[in-house]
């Protein structure tokens, strides 16, 4: 059978701190058919020096180009890809450990050669999403998203599986993208969107990736009103019964974790 091809993206801007971590993490990967592409948006700290340091490995691909935002410059990436599947993986945060893609995508053959006795090629999954290990000021969670309903009730309550854990088909990708008018969830709305449009997705018990939620931008406190206006938005857009029902439990909750 042929390999599956997997593509890691790195999207950054002035991140001279934290980028050669999240390279070396991508590039000590034991999976042979990986191909690795940063997109840097002309930064002026120290990133792009640090990221020509890389440039001579054969799977990298670097890309140094301004663009409007955080979702446009994924776009770009969706477009620079050439693997079958993509996990997005912010500056700063890194793999679990070298042989995580090779763990990864043994379960995905493995449920892809199941499916494939019984059902078509295009109604395979299109996401496959596993664990994640997130980073606190105080504490080390891992997240688990197993169970038969469990994405469709997070996203509903306004959260998703981190997308550092997340292999999507670049199919999927190229076809649904990011919608740029949000500033901070739109990889929220695109799985909405790929979940209301009945793209399949599926569970693989594999701890991914360890990720910042210190400094990332959704983890910023400031943020918090702009990213929940955002989720709402895209729930009222696109599942706008279950908005209404749920909308009041949330607004609830909201107000219990401000008092906490």
């Amino acid at each position: 059978m042929r390999p599956i091809r997997i593509s890691v993206v790195t999207v950054c801007y002035n991140a001279a701190d934290t980028i050669a971590g999240t390279i070396e993490s991508v590039l000590k990967q034991t999976y042979d058919h990986l191909e690795y592409c940063i997109v840097d948006g002309m930064s002026v700290d120290g990133t792009q020096e640090t990221i020509h340091q890389y440039e001579n490995y054969s799977n990298v691909k670097a890309v140094f180009e301004a663009d409007s935002g955080l979702y446009n410059a994924m776009n770009k990436a969706i477009d620079l890809c050439s693997g079958e599947y993509v996990l997005f993986l912010n500056s700063g945060d890194v793999f679990r450990d070298e042989n995580v893609v090779s763990n990864a995508v043994k379960q995905i053959c493995e449920y892809k050669n199941t499916e494939k006795r019984q059902t078509d090629q295009d109604k395979l999954p299109g996401i496959f999403y596993g664990n994640v290990i997130k980073i606190y000021k105080t504490r080390r969670v891992t997240e688990k998203y197993g169970g038969r309903k469990k994405v469709f009730r997070m996203l509903m309550m306004g959260k998703m599986p981190c997308h550092q854990g997340i292999f999507t088909n670049a199919s999927v990708l190229k076809k649904y993208r990011f919608d740029e008018s949000y500033q901070i969830c739109a990889d929220f709305d695109f799985m909405v969107r790929c979940l209301r449009s009945g793209v399949r997705m599926q569970y693989i018990d594999v701890d991914i990736s360890v990720v910042d939620c210190i400094m990332g931008i959704s983890s910023q406190s400031a943020n918090l009103d702009q990213m929940r206006a955002e989720d709402d938005r895209s729930l009222r857009e696109n599942y706008p019964l279950c908005y209404m029902f749920m909308q009041p439990l949330k607004r609830i909750i909201r107000k219990c974790r401000r008092m906490a």
